[in-house]
């Protein structure tokens, strides 16, 4: 939790498509998931003002100029935000299009934990699953680590999420 005093953040009951995102960029989508093949995070890199975004941007949305540069994230970062899902069971979510329960990335009956990671090195935040950590244990600013799929294919599932780093 962010702050000590506070037992509960805002809790919003409802369904929630988090894994309804559409990427609308097809050349950077393609730049993103060949790095992804290599287990490697490719960020653009605006040479105006210095901004780093994950995901790729053609438009700095800081300084406005066409970002045509790329560079290699780290694969490490920090938690800037963070949601908690109802008690999730089989068949009832998708991330990415994919069921976690039948992925294996949380039991029937866990909750899903979605957080928003600044990679270190970018000014932009990723939207993830947070895993191998109990609700109680996230809070802003924690350190986690990309978990890689084993064989990568240059989907965005490649990246399975992000744990804690211990």
């Amino acid at each position: 939790m962010a702050k000590k005093g506070r037992k509960e953040t805002i809790a919003v009951e409802g369904v929630w498509p988090i894994g309804s995102y559409i990427y609308k960029a097809p050349t950077l989508y393609r730049e993103l998931l060949e790095g992804f093949k290599q287990k490697k995070i490719i960020g653009s890199l605006c040479t105006g003002c210095g901004f780093v975004y994950v995901p790729m941007r053609n438009i700095c949305g800081r300084c406005w100029r066409k970002i045509d540069a790329r560079v290699n994230v780290s694969d490490e970062g920090t938690v800037k935000a963070f949601t908690l899902s109802q008690v999730v069971k089989k068949g009832q979510v998708k991330v990415l299009g994919l069921d976690p329960v039948e992925q294996g990335w949380l039991k029937e009956g866990e909750r899903l934990i979605m957080v928003f990671v600044n990679f270190d090195g970018t000014n932009s935040k990723y939207t993830t699953i947070l895993m191998n950590a109990k609700p109680e244990e996230v809070h802003i600013g924690m350190r986690v680590r990309v978990v890689w799929k084993e064989e990568p294919e240059g989907k965005l599932s490649d990246i399975v999420g992000v744990e804690p780093i211990k």
